[in-house]
């Protein structure tokens, strides 16, 4: 199976038939190979950055899409597009009206300069236009390059153009959807197997901050798997409590202890079990060097990271990593109403440094296939569809690469 990559792409247009050719582009997406339209942001329009009123305005909007192929074949394909919907380039005119635009914002995390490319887009975080329908989209999605999320990028953003929301919508991906509504023929294949998760997943791992829901998560899934739980044995670092209050006093001794206890439960990992197939487990073994490098520094670093790279080397690596990605506003909630006494003073600046060495950590990982969950609009405690979603989302990701999972409430 082809690696799927998750792309962003702007429509824009402002001469002629402005909705019919970003119509027109949707539906020319959506009919070539290749490329599978998930998501329509609403429509703006919005004044031409250049000439003035001496330009109509624009309507924009943003695509997220499922592609297996080439940035550059995907490229090509927007050309080709943009050619057959009239579009004209004349040599030396830049900024002149177009009746259809289709810029490749992102690709996966990847970093191009090429002739000819440039991903992400290299005005991707000046363009107001372009940023608010990618924040309606994704806006914790991380923009490589520039460090930081959508919605950061929107609130720093340097244009001050005002958007108009437009009344047409692009079809009926512009509207929050189901997954079975996207993927009708998949959804079949994974109804089929609900109880018993592909044969190629018997290691899983669900990973978030403190707060997201993750070990909540990772035995809902055990049971209905009918898989082994491994949880972290957090309560019983003897640190923990004390780290909590002094963190630089206690961060390595907190440290050490995880990282001993970690490792000796991942070793069992690799034992057989007569009475499951699957193992799911609420943490990773390579996260703890995550916060290792959060909280140590000099020589108690340097003497951490030798015992780590002696262990790592006989760990497991996972099948597949479910990242539950969350706010930091979201997180601090979570955390407030579990109601742990020695979590009830948390720094907001720890929580939130936190949060960010997380985002950037998982949109770099490339070791095991990965899903990442906006948990944002969901509560799958809580509702019954939304855990359902998130099964079907486990169950039919089974390959290298990474699959965004962004579900939105009507």
């Amino acid at each position: 199976m082809s690696t799927s990559i998750l792309a962003y792409a702007a429509l824009g247009s402002n001469t002629g038939d402005r909705f019919g050719f970003l119509l027109q582009a949707v539906e020319q997406l959506r009919a070539g190979e290749g490329v599978e339209v998930l998501r329509a942001s609403p429509v703006y329009e919005s004044p031409a950055m250049t000439l003035g009123d001496a330009q109509p305005a624009y309507l924009n909007a943003v695509l997220e899409l499922h592609t297996t192929l080439p940035a550059a074949d995907l490229l090509k394909r927007f050309l080709e597009i943009e050619t057959d919907q009239g579009r004209e380039r004349s040599p030396g005119q830049r900024w002149e009206a177009r009746t259809l635009d289709v810029d490749l914002l992102l690709y996966g995390q990847e970093e191009i300069d090429s002739p000819g490319l440039t991903v992400p887009h290299p005005h991707l975080a000046e363009r107001r236009f372009v940023l608010q329908p990618l924040h309606d989209l994704a806006p914790n999605l991380f923009v490589p390059g520039w460090g930081a999320s959508v919605g950061a990028l929107l609130k720093d953003c340097p244009d001050s153009s005002t958007l108009t929301r437009f009344d047409g919508q692009l079809g009926p991906v512009d509207r929050p959807v189901s997954q079975a509504e996207l993927w009708p023929e998949k959804r079949k294949g994974v109804r089929a197997r609900m109880d018993r998760l592909p044969k190629e997943l018997r290691h899983v791992v669900i990973e978030g901050v403190i707060g997201a829901g993750k070990t909540t998560l990772a035995r809902m899934l055990a049971r209905k798997f009918d898989a082994r739980e491994v949880m972290e044995k957090f309560d019983e670092n003897p640190f923990l409590e004390r780290f909590y209050q002094d963190r630089p006093r206690w961060a390595f001794q907190t440290q050490l202890a995880f990282l001993a206890s970690r490792f000796r439960q991942q070793q069992s990992l690799g034992r057989p079990d007569l009475f499951h197939e699957t193992v799911v487990c609420d943490y990773m073994f390579d996260k703890d060097r995550l916060f290792a490098r959060l909280n140590l520094a000099g020589d108690e670093l340097h003497l951490y990271d030798t015992m780590f790279g002696i262990m790592q080397a006989s760990v497991p690596q996972p099948d597949l990593i479910v990242y539950l990605q969350a706010s930091t506003d979201r997180l601090m909630r979570m955390i407030t109403r579990r109601g742990r006494s020695y979590e009830q003073d948390m720094d907001r600046d720890y929580i939130d440094s936190l949060n960010q060495a997380y985002e950037q950590f998982f949109f770099r990982y490339n070791t095991s296939p990965l899903l990442i969950v906006n948990t944002e609009q969901i509560d799958f405690v809580h509702a019954e569809d939304d855990f359902q979603e998130i099964v079907d989302q486990v169950a039919r990701v089974g390959y290298a690469g990474t699959t965004y999972f962004n579900p939105t409430r009507s």
